[in-house]
């Protein structure tokens, strides 16, 4: 069997050795959370060819309730209504026999797992994919976006700044983040790769490695995603990872923990996530939350064609809105729907 198989197999087990249900809480026990990779292996073993012949809704609960089954929980008799419907794993199931994707009366989180079971017009489970929240907003083509974050720097605040002389404690306590990681080492690592103990630069560190990016120029194309593109890919290279990843994951270069933002304006768009979020980072690790993760924002003056780096601001997600401001509030619809590309269930 293939390594992630044998993973899955032992997350299943300490989960049915523990006897907790599917509502549980897993902060104490991240050994009994899958990955996302293990999810979805473990749900194609067990889901391919299950038949829910029953209407709509029906089909939903009875899919659920095979989940948690292949998952190793107890099978619960009803479903609650909470979000997401798997608390412990952070994860909601979907079953489409089309690829009109909606989601209703719920918020898509970045890093929520979404089981989505393709089902044939038998009603026959014949495809499984599992997907983060962010990649499933990418499929978003409508324009109402379902959630959306917006700050701006504090008033009187110039130029570069490292906001957090540390990272938060549990972070420290999950990765052992140091001063510094060698050439060598720092280029074998792959941006999408999950945070490794003893292998991740600490906030202060990612500071002083990052402000060789002032004086840094970009190209300056019409797309807003393409320019924060150019970011990214330019901070892999001064922290001297090998290569340039993005899988749309967040954050952005996950084997630092580190969310990438390129400001030429005022405003900076959040997007799903809340920087002081206490919600889990499942990417990172189930023993760390979202106001765990770093953040770099890069401010950039538009010269002509090229944009060039001012100034930078590093700082943790707890301390976030200690240099910064939200407003604007959160605009949220009650649905979101999304076309599912057509080789969405083909392998990756």
């Amino acid at each position: 069997m293939s390594g992630v198989v044998n993973e899955a197999l032992a997350t299943r087990k300490t989960l049915t050795d523990l006897g907790f249900d599917i509502y549980e809480p897993l902060t104490d026990h991240p050994e009994a959370v899958f990955t996302t990779a293990a999810l979805e292996t473990l749900l194609e073993r067990e889901m391919l060819g299950q038949t829910f012949d029953a209407p709509s809704r029906t089909r939903g609960k009875l899919a659920k309730q095979a989940v948690a089954k292949a998952l190793g929980y107890p099978v619960p008799k009803t479903l609650r209504k909470t979000q997401p419907r798997f608390p412990g794993q952070d994860l909601d199931v979907y079953v489409q026999q089309r690829n009109n994707l909606q989601v209703w009366n719920a918020e898509v989180s970045p890093t929520r797992r979404y089981a989505v079971l393709r089902a044939d017009q038998d009603n026959r489970i014949i495809a499984v994919r599992v997907v983060e929240g962010a990649e499933l907003t990418a499929f978003d083509k409508t324009g109402t976006l379902t959630s959306k974050y917006q700050a701006k720097r504090r008033a009187g605040r110039t130029g570069s700044a490292l906001v957090s002389s540390r990272d938060t404690e549990p972070f420290i306590a999950e990765l052992a983040p140091t001063s510094h990681l060698g050439a060598r080492l720092l280029a074998q690592l792959l941006p999408t790769a999950t945070p490794a103990h003893g292998r991740v630069l600490s906030v202060s560190a990612l500071h002083e490695k990052l402000l060789s990016l002032v004086g840094h120029t970009l190209t300056y194309p019409p797309s807003e995603r393409q320019r924060g593109e150019q970011l990214h890919r330019v901070a892999c290279e001064v922290l001297g990872l090998g290569s340039y990843a993005d899988t749309g994951r967040f954050p952005d270069i996950v084997c630092q923990a580190l969310e990438v933002k390129l400001q030429s304006a005022g405003t900076i768009d959040l997007g799903l996530v809340m920087p002081n979020s206490q919600e889990p980072a499942v990417t990172l690790s189930p023993r760390l939350r979202l106001c765990d993760a770093r953040y770099l924002v890069a401010y950039a003056r538009r010269e002509n064609d090229v944009l060039r780096i001012d100034h930078i601001v590093t700082t943790t997600g707890g301390d976030f809105f200690k240099e910064f401001q939200i407003f604007g509030g959160l605009v949220q619809n009650h649905k979101l729907q999304m076309r599912l590309p057509s080789d969405f269930f083909e392998p990756k």
